[in-house]
């Protein structure tokens, strides 16, 4: 069975968070002291989903850097970076 891919949008400037996310991008505001991110990783797994697609753009890299491919989350990861804004989902188009 192949497994089945979901799509996080996780590229946006988070500006109703200011001032957190001058620094780090929405998904990694911690809860818990943990990325709010890896909830989502954690809810998809209670699902059997374990591949996702990540759209990143704003401050992309600090999601990369600490997901990489994702086996240490029990995910398989890949990543869609907009170097420039184009719009909610364009991450998705462009990787197609």
């Amino acid at each position: 069975m192949n497994p089945t891919q979901v799509v996080i949008l996780a590229g946006g400037l988070g500006t109703r968070l200011r001032p957190l996310t001058y620094d780090i991008p929405k998904p990694m505001a911690p809860i818990h002291g943990r990325p709010y991110l890896e909830f989502q990783f954690d809810y998809l797994k209670r699902f059997s989903l374990t591949k996702a697609l990540l759209l990143v753009g704003y401050l992309g890299n600090q999601i990369s850097d600490r997901f990489g491919d994702g086996s240490n989350y029990g995910m398989q990861l890949d990543y869609s970076v907009e170097e420039t804004p184009i719009g909610t989902g364009g991450g998705l188009k462009q990787s197609f």
